[in-house]
């Protein structure tokens, strides 16, 4: 990241110098300084504190005047006056009240009145006394309040770092995290914050939940601090003359962001408690980023990691598979120039075999590709169930001519809206499905219907077996990509399932996996089901 400079990137931007005004000399603080971040008590000024512990003395001398007590009793009532006002101001005026205050009451009460004569020694020690009481009295309490403005200064940067820290944990990605934070910052500090991101070439884009929309000055006050790791802007000698403070957000000595902000114009300079809490912010914000950033590249490399798992999945798979049905290709086509006709009639089942598994295969996995491509647009009609089931009959081959096959479809069953192909060939896999895990005994039985769900019917084709049922441990998977059980016998690539489910969603229905009651597993298609009045005339 090349890093601007005043004589190259900013010769048009008069205010960019550093540390100086427009006019060529050093920059001048004009805004009232009375401003200060929310819930912090400003300190008073010291000539006021000074004035108001004068005003006090002086009212207490005179109304005292008035009264008729002994001279003594007027000490007690200035040492309470200097205890109160210790609670007020800071400890330089206390020192001047309880100065001030013997001087008084020695020239005003002490007789001879009005006058510095020389005191009897008991005054002369009630007088001294009075003042070390006054001065180391007023001066612990002055100590110990300014120990409670510090602690209260503490608890509550504290307080606001820990409502940020809840505000960011309870954000579930990085642009509710970023809001949260500034929301929080523009409430804190009265002001408008911004949040630049490091983004490529080094440069940084502002987060669109900143309310501080940064002008070209600012960004490159930004650019700076973020390339010069330091921070630069307003209420620093880098840069004064900004409209905002720019703090970079380093962790590990990488910059991961600049935070920006607007403070109030009031604002004349920033107390060390003020510039503590921003920092504490930046701080915060620095590790949000480089949590997001670090989960997002957790992710990433997770994703990665299972797209090369499941690439050498569908390698070893694909080579495995196709091996054997090329194998027998490759010897039947050596042997087909025999002479003996039965053993030809045996090779050309086995190249029709070999060939059809081979189609089922490339089928299967051109079928997977639509569906990941988004390439799948079904072309939805009226479709009659038992044409459709038969179709998936006829497709699934060899695989059911020794089975028992039943079909259950009841006389009136009406025609359903499908695409006539994806449901012949989703009723397919699952009846080689079945085949392929359940022994040859065992019937296999589809059986259809309407059923009603929740006030809408729905057509339904169920798929059942009295095979092993499913795996407990294979339930949640089932219609994921590749997923086979242990058991499972060779010649698949475990997308069968995963093809339904993605052809019964392309068509706005469902599948479903469950128990066949008695032994065995079902699996169910569902789609959903309207009146067939308009159905076209097939005359026409």
């Amino acid at each position: 990241m090349a890093a601007p400079t005043p004589t190259t990137a900013w010769p048009t931007w008069p205010f960019l110098s550093r540390g100086r005004n427009r006019s060529g000399g050093v920059a001048e603080a004009t805004a009232p300084s009375g401003w200060r971040l929310r819930g912090d008590r400003g300190t008073a000024s010291p000539v006021r504190e000074y004035l108001e512990v004068l005003g006090v003395i002086g009212a207490v001398t005179v109304v005292g005047w008035f009264v008729p007590l002994t001279y003594r009793a007027f000490g007690h009532i200035y040492l309470l006056a200097v205890i109160a006002l210790s609670l007020r101001v800071g400890r330089g005026p206390v020192l001047v009240a309880a100065l001030v205050s013997a001087v008084a009451w020695n020239f005003v009460f002490m007789p001879p009145r009005l006058s510095f004569s020389v005191l009897h020694f008991e005054d002369s020690l009630m007088l001294g006394t009075y003042l070390l009481v006054a001065l180391i009295g007023g001066q612990l309490t002055a100590r110990i309040r300014a120990q409670e403005r510090e602690e209260r200064s503490r608890e509550r940067r504290a307080t606001a770092l820990f409502h940020l820290t809840r505000a960011l944990t309870g954000a579930r990605t990085l642009d509710e995290a970023v809001a949260a934070a500034l929301d929080q910052a523009d409430g804190l500090f009265e002001a408008r914050t911004a949040l630049l991101l490091a983004g490529d070439n080094g440069t940084f884009a502002p987060h669109e939940a900143g309310a501080f929309v940064l002008d070209e000055n600012d960004r490159a006050v930004a650019q700076w601090a973020a390339y010069h790791q330091a921070t630069a802007g307003r209420f620093t000698e880098t840069f004064p003359q900004a409209a905002g403070l720019h703090l970079p957000l380093l962790r590990a000595g990488k910059v991961l962001g600049v935070f920006s902000l607007c403070l109030p114009e009031a604002a004349a300079e920033l107390s060390p408690v003020q510039r503590d809490l921003i920092d504490g912010f930046a701080a915060q914000i620095a590790l949000l980023v480089e949590r997001e950033q670090l989960r997002g590249a957790s992710e990433r490399e997770k994703f990665f990691a299972e797209s090369d798992r499941l690439h050498r999945t569908l390698l070893d798979s694909v080579s495995h598979e196709l091996k054997t049905p090329l194998s027998v290709l490759r010897a039947a086509g050596e042997k087909l120039d025999t002479e003996d006709s039965d053993k030809r009639a045996g090779l050309a089942v086995e190249i029709r075999t070999a060939t059809r598994r081979l189609d089922h295969l490339v089928g299967n996995l051109l079928n997977q590709t639509r569906l990941e491509s988004g390439g799948l647009k079904p072309q939805l009609d009226w479709c009659d169930a038992r044409d459709v089931v038969n179709a998936a009959r006829r497709t699934t081959g060899e695989a059911l001519a020794n089975r028992v096959f039943k079909m259950e479809i009841p006389a009136d069953m009406p025609l359903f809206m499908a695409d006539a192909p994806l449901m012949e060939h989703a009723l397919a896999n699952l009846l080689l499905n079945a085949c392929l895990h359940t022994p040859e005994s065992a019937p296999i039985t589809v059986a259809a219907g309407l059923e009603n769900s929740d006030g809408r019917e729905r057509v339904f084709v169920r798929v059942s077996d009295r095979g092993p049922g499913l795996p407990s441990a294979l339930r949640d998977q089932l219609f994921q990509k590749f997923r086979r059980g242990n058991g499972a016998r060779a010649g698949g690539l475990g997308l069968g399932l995963s093809i339904v489910r993605g052809f019964m969603l392309a068509q706005g229905g469902d599948v479903v996996a469950g128990d066949n009651p008695g032994g065995g597993a079902c699996f169910t298609v569902y789609l959903p089901h309207q009146a067939h009045g308009s159905v076209p005339n097939d005359e026409r």
